[in-house]
This record gives structure tokens, C-alpha cells and sequence, in this order.
């Protein structure tokens, strides 16, 4: 019975497949005929951007992104900085006011917005409504020349909120027991398991990492609309507002629908610009940094949860990874490209498995050592594993939004033999060697086992530690200090060493210029390592497993907005290896 599904299951995959390469051939085909069709791009254009969906971080390697259109944070620096110097690009027209930006995330644009701008082109912004309470969208918009909103809409924009799970009421009520270790009270990711509330520590922790965001992007605010900060905190505070009562606080700046935007964009343009999207430009125009014949920088980029083997991303949207068998062949290789002058590595991780990480870091430390100077961007989060793999670069750059630090370790399992009980099932495990069942979840730890578990995770934090004092040049005492797991913002963690320089993708890329003893006015060409994916290999590794299939699931419990569903998908698509190997992760939650 077991084989005749497993059998039909694969027949119907094997149908899908040959649906998708039958789509991937017709995209090819129809690109080819486009790349032959194509129009010239018009005399004068006013650029269109929707920012009101979530962008990834990174640049897809992904064929079936990269044919639709999608755009990455870094593909819209790449590509505004592209437009500044184009004499035909004459102002940029972005949508705004979505699901809530990443605070980083919309620090990052600011600063490719105020690049735009500062080559004399204007902005504009349009917003149906800030729907959200978050200062995300805000914060991107503030940056614009003029925002516009939607008349009777809705701003309500209002702070920072940061929202924990706990599940230990759910597994008491399963009988599933969590035994987790933690280094220290900061490291908080098995709260959600072990706790049915905040602890002190992870309350203080969480708390200062709203105070710090809000500070940030609300004294960008107020730079932006020529005010004090307590003014805009005081507005911030009496949200939400109707369009109308927000112009009157000088919040935004006109009413309109957005074709109506548009056309004032088209106005400020000299009335015979075009509306072209900014993807559709990228696309056509190329990236300004590359090129042929130019000094070669190699770009590694580190998206997602860092796990072992190699980097994971799906075909169809939802979740990468980072992969230690894939970063780190990408450092050797463009270590022994002798073409290669310096490596920018782009980290945008949670953190992840300790053993992969530290793979990474193995890897960046014999780049550096064989003369190749590393210099790390962090995107929206970089923080435990995240930041393992990112401590010993020559220097790091970070967002004042940038969640960063969780220097610690957490692991352990959650024990449901209780659990099956309840449904009449009794699991009786049998093992030669006395600690053949530590890792199962059929029982608890024995104390003997507990307390070299213990010892085990003391080693690696000892590790860690030691790594971030030789990697930061920093006394082994500052950094346990700042450790025990807890999470900064790049504003809090450049005063305490973590990180080196405020800034983005661009001031890192024009810093790893400089290390590399390249001109600041030379051209460069940016290589990614590794390259673009073929649309047959995207698929290969789509189908290639049956994780994917609840990876699937898992995007379904992202559109249901249950953070516990996708949690219990991503346990299940990693056959529960996750939590029982040592771990640098910060908390699964969400800031906003």
C-alpha cells in the first residue's frame, strides 16, 4: 500500500516536472524572441518601483526570479545606482505602505534614495495607507521628495513592536517535554519551547531592541521632514491619522490617487517623460558593476538559516539557506581566482547550525590568509551564526537597524514519548551502548547524559567566544560581557566593537574597493560566487527531496501569518535534526 502511494506521489511530481520545463522552455524561447523585439529605452523616463511587497535581501540566482522581474535590496542599489549618472532618467515613482518593511531593509534604500537624489533627481512617493503600525514603510517614504497618500485612507504608523511565542502551555498540554541547554540567560530561542513567558533577561534584551530602532528611524524622520525628533515622536504617538489630518501634521504632503502621483512625477519630469519599471531598466542597462576588463571584487552572498551541505532556495518563492558546503567552496573558489582582488560577503542570517558556521569561518580565515582581504555587508539581521560567520572580516559594515550579536549557543530536543501516549501509541526503544538514545526523542536525557551535553555546549560557547575576541581584537572579558546570547542593534553593537562602519551594501562594496587598492574612480566588475543557477538545475534541486514538499506547507503557514505552523514545517522538513545539533540562532521572532 506504502509503495502504491509513494509510486503515485512520485508519478505526479514527474508530471509537474515536465509542466515546468515545458513553461522554463517557452520563458527562454519568448526571452530570446524579446531580446530581438525590445525597444529602446525612451529619451527621458521617470523610474516605477512597487515596494509595498517584501524584497529579498540578495540577488536571486534563481532563473525563475530573474525572468520574472523580481528584484532583490541589492538589485535596486545596483540599479538606482546605475540611474544616477543616466542624463535620460529624470526621477524615480515608488509605491509604499505594505505588509511592514524591515527597518534595515528600508535604511538600506534611504541611503540608494539619497544617492539618487543628491545627482539632482527627484522622488516621489505614493501610499494607498500605511496599513501597518510598524515604522518601515514610513521610515523608506520619508526619504521621498514628496509623499502622497490616498485620500480618507489610513496612517497608522505608530513604532516598533516585537511579538514572542511561547508554546510550552501547548506541549504540557501534549505531554511533550523540552530539554534544551541555552549559553546564557540572553540566548533565547528555546524560550518559545521551555517558557510560557519572558524571562527577565529576554524581556530586557527584546525591549532595548525596539528602544534602539525606534530611535534610529525616528530621528531619520525627522531629518527628513525638518523636524525635531520629539516632534515626530510626539505625531508618532498620536497615530493613527486620515489623510488629510496627517498633511496637516506635515506627516506627508499631498492627497491624490496614484495615477494622479503618477502624472505629477511625469509633470516634475517636464511632461513627456515615460513611466518605466525600474527591474525593466535594471534589466536592460546592466549592473554598473559589472564589466569586462575591469579589477574583479567577488561577491558572496549568505541568505537565510545557515545549515550543513549546501544552499537551498525554492523555485517557487519562500525560504533559502545559507549552506556551509556552498559558502565556503564559494571563499575557495574566488581564493584561488587569481583575478579576484577582495571578497565583499553579504550576510543576511538568523544564524544556524555551529558546524556549518564555523565551516564558513574556516574558509574566510584561509581566504584572508592566502592575501584575499573580506569585508562583510549585514543586511536586516545577522546575528548569532550570522554574525559567527561575519567576525573575523576585515571589517564589517551594518545598518544603526541591523539586528546583530546572539553570541551563544542553544541545543536539545523536546521528548513527545508522552505525547504518543496519549494517542494509545507506546514507544519502546531499544540501543547497545549506553548513550545510543541521547539524541532520541522517545526519552529524557539521563543525568549522566545531561550534564556532557552541558559540557559539550560550554565548549563551543568557549569556542565562540574566543573567536569573537581574536576576530574583533577584543579582550576575551569584554566580550563574554556582551555575549550570553543577547541580541544588539547595529547602533548599540558599533559602541561595544561588534561592528566597524555605519552603512550598506554601496559603502561596502566602495570600502572593499579600497582594501583592495583599487582606485575610488576605477570601475569594477562583481562577480558572484557561486554563479546563477540554469532554470534545469533550479528544478533538479526543487524535486530533488521530499523536504521541499513541506517546505511548501511551510509558506502556506507564512500566508496564514503562523509564525508556530511554519516553525513545526521547518522541524518536520528537517527530519527534527535542527534542534538537536548545537545551534547559534536567535529567537524565531518577529520585529516590527
Amino acid at each position: 500500500m506504502w509503495s502504491w502511494f509513494l509510486t503515485r506521489v512520485k508519478n505526479i511530481f514527474n508530471r509537474i516536472a515536465s509542466v515546468i520545463i515545458f513553461l522554463v522552455l517557452l520563458v527562454l524561447t519568448f526571452s530570446v524572441i524579446g531580446a530581438f523585439t525590445q525597444a529602446r529605452l525612451p529619451g527621458e523616463m521617470v523610474l516605477t518601483i512597487d515596494l509595498r511587497d517584501a524584497l529579498t535581501d540578495q540577488h536571486s540566482t534563481n532563473p525563475f526570479a530573474r525572468a520574472a522581474g523580481k528584484m532583490s535590496v541589492i538589485d535596486v542599489v545596483a540599479a538606482l545606482a546605475r540611474a544616477e549618472s543616466d542624463e535620460r532618467v529624470k526621477g524615480l515613482y515608488m509605491r509604499v505602505g505594505g505588509s511592514g518593511m524591515p527597518s534595515a531593509q528600508a535604511e538600506e534604500l534611504r541611503g540608494a534614495i539619497k544617492a539618487f537624489r543628491a545627482k539632482g533627481k527627484f522622488v516621489i512617493a505614493h501610499a494607498q495607507a500605511f496599513y501597518t503600525n510598524a515604522l518601515g514603510d514610513y521610515y523608506l517614504a520619508s526619504s521621498a521628495d514628496q509623499i502622497w497618500m490616498q485620500p480618507v485612507s489610513e496612517m497608522n504608523t505608530a513604532g516598533v513592536a516585537a511579538t514572542a511565542v511561547f508554546l510550552k502551555g501547548l506541549l504540557d498540554k501534549i505531554s511533550a517535554q523540552p530539554e534544551f541547554v541555552q549559553r546564557y540567560e540572553y540566548k533565547n530561542a528555546a524560550n518559545m519551547f521551555t517558557q510560557t513567558d519572558y524571562t527577565p533577561a529576554h524581556r530586557e534584551a527584546n525591549q532595548r531592541l525596539i528602544e534602539s530602532i525606534f530611535e534610529s528611524a525616528t530621528a531619520g524622520m525627522a531629518g527628513d521632514r525638518k523636524m525635531t525628533r520629539d516632534q515626530v515622536v510626539a505625531l508618532i504617538n498620536g497615530a493613527p491619522y486620515l489623510t488629510q489630518d496627517a498633511i496637516d501634521k506635515k506627516l506627508i504632503d499631498k492627497q491624490g490617487y496614484d495615477d494622479e502621483a503618477e502624472n505629477a512625477a511625469i509633470a516634475r519630469a517636464g511632461g513627456k517623460a515615460e513611466l518605466k519599471k525600474l527591474s525593466e531598466y535594471f534589466a536592460l542597462v546592466g549592473n554598473p558593476w559589472e564589466g569586462s576588463g575591469r579589477p574583479t571584487i567577488a561577491l558572496i552572498q549568505g541568505e537565510g538559516t545557515i545549515n550543513d551541505g549546501e544552499s537551498e532556495s525554492s523555485a517557487f518563492g519562500g525560504s533559502t539557506s545559507m549552506g556551509g558546503d556552498t559558502i565556503a567552496k564559494a571563499f575557495r573558489d574566488a581564493t584561488e581566482d587569481k583575478d579576484v582582488k577582495a571578497i565583499l560577503f553579504r550576510v543576511n542570517s538568523p544564524g544556524g547550525s555551529a558546524l556549518a558556521s564555523d565551516q564558513i569561518l574556516d574558509a574566510i580565515k584561509k581566504a584572508q590568509k592566502a592575501g584575499k582581504k573580506v569585508i562583510v555587508s549585514m543586511g536586516d539581521v545577522a546575528a548569532s551564526g550570522g554574525y559567527y560567520v561575519s567576525l573575523a572580516a576585515d571589517k564589517i559594515f551594518a545598518h544603526q537597524t541591523t539586528i546583530t550579536g546572539s553570541i551563544g549557543v542553544l541545543s536539545g530536543k523536546i521528548v513527545t514519548s508522552g505525547s504518543w501516549a496519549l494517542l494509545g501509541v507506546n514507544l519502546k526503544p531499544l540501543g547497545i551502548g549506553e548513550n545510543a538514545l541521547m539524541q532520541s526523542a522517545v526519552q529524557p536525557f539521563t543525568q549522566a547524559q545531561w550534564d556532557s551535553f552541558n559540557h559539550s555546549v560550554d565548549q563551543i560557547y568557549a569556542d565562540f567566544t574566543a573567536k569573537v575576541a581574536a576576530g574583533r581584537k577584543m579582550p576575551i572579558e569584554k566580550v563574554r560581557d556582551i555575549a550570553k546570547g543577547r541580541v544588539w542593534t547595529g547602533a548599540d553593537a558599533k559602541p561595544r566593537g561588534l561592528v566597524d562602519e555605519f552603512g550598506g551594501f554601496r559603502a561596502a562594496l566602495e570600502a572593499t574597493k579600497a582594501m583592495a587598492g583599487i582606485p575610488v574612480d576605477t570601475e569594477i566588475n562583481l562577480r558572484l560566487f557561486p554563479g546563477p543557477k540554469t532554470p534545469f538545475e533550479e528544478i533538479a534541486q526543487a524535486f530533488g527531496t521530499s523536504a521541499e514538499v513541506v517546505r511548501t506547507v511551510s509558506i502556506i503557514g507564512k500566508v496564514m501569518d503562523s509564525r508556530p505552523v511554519a516553525d513545526l514545517m521547518e522541524v518536520m522538513a528537517s527530519d527534527g535534526k535542527e534542534d538537536r545539533a548545537p545551534q547559534m540562532r536567535m529567537p524565531r521572532e518577529q520585529v516590527r
